[in-house]
């Protein structure tokens, strides 16, 4: 499956963030493709962001569907994004580094929802408080 069109990925963030996760994943992985970012910038119509992100979501889909991950579930952005939750779109909430990589190492043979799972999972997982392991 290594040849395999990956599930297409949507990072959708207040601000900036989302740029910023796509930057720190391809410094670790590498470039990526289909895998698009769509910030909320401050005031935006959110009619106008809902456009956007479908947008985003038709642009990377390769036909095996689509992953977004939101900053915050409740957000903006995640509340504009569950519009989009259908039988070919996940959205999970929490975005985080370890959850973005985590994504993109598994999306070439993975379903949306799978992915999903995971991401929740990689996101819980990577959550440490340092001094209860040093």
């Amino acid at each position: 499956m290594a040849d395999q069109a990956p599930v297409g990925l949507v990072l959708a963030s207040h601000a900036t963030l989302a740029q910023g996760l796509r930057a720190a994943a391809e410094m670790i992985a590498g470039p990526q493709e289909h895998l698009a970012v769509v910030p909320l910038g401050p005031a935006e119509n959110l009619d106008e962001y809902r456009a956007k992100l479908e947008a985003a979501a038709r642009e990377v889909d390769t036909g095996r569907g689509v992953l977004v991950l939101v900053d915050l579930f409740g957000g903006s952005p995640g509340n504009t994004a569950a519009y989009l939750v259908s039988d070919q779109v996940e959205v999970v909430g929490g975005a985080s580094l370890p959850m973005l990589l985590e994504v993109l190492m598994a999306r070439a043979a993975a379903s949306p929802d799978e992915l999903a799972v995971l991401a929740a999972r990689a996101g819980r997982e990577a959550t440490i408080r340092f001094k209860e392991i040093l």
